[in-house]
């Protein structure tokens, strides 16, 4: 992912389109070996937990798409306003999310999302 990603937005841009496409391998090339992923509810911590958090999301049987509404980008972190579309069991629903990617040497270090579970 760090040959064509020049800036950390452009890392956090190939990430979402990589989850977009449930591309496991991809998702995984732009994060760090130590990364560390966290929710209010999930902490993935290294590549291996994170690996193993993406693959039983792209496994579940609701699927999950984000768009990108706006981001700003401050030295290494991108913090990101997100639409999280999720259909599940035919019915779709559409999660507000902030995300805050922290991004070294052209791969994510750290992630800590925040999602609005009212609506």
């Amino acid at each position: 992912m760090s040959d064509t990603a020049t800036g950390p937005l452009d890392v956090v841009e190939a990430h979402i389109r990589a989850f977009n496409a449930a591309d496991l391998g991809a998702v995984m090339a732009g994060f760090d070996d130590d990364a560390v992923f966290s929710t209010a509810d999930q902490l993935a911590v290294g590549s291996r937990a994170i690996s193993r958090l993406f693959a039983e999301s792209f496994d579940a049987p609701a699927s999950a798409r984000l768009a990108l509404q706006r981001a700003v980008v401050d030295g290494d972190t991108v913090g990101c306003e997100l639409s999280e579309q999720i259909v599940a069991e035919g019915v779709e629903h559409v999660l507000e999310v902030a995300a805050f990617y922290t991004v070294r040497a052209g791969r994510i270090a750290r992630v800590r999302i925040y999602r609005d579970l009212v609506g």
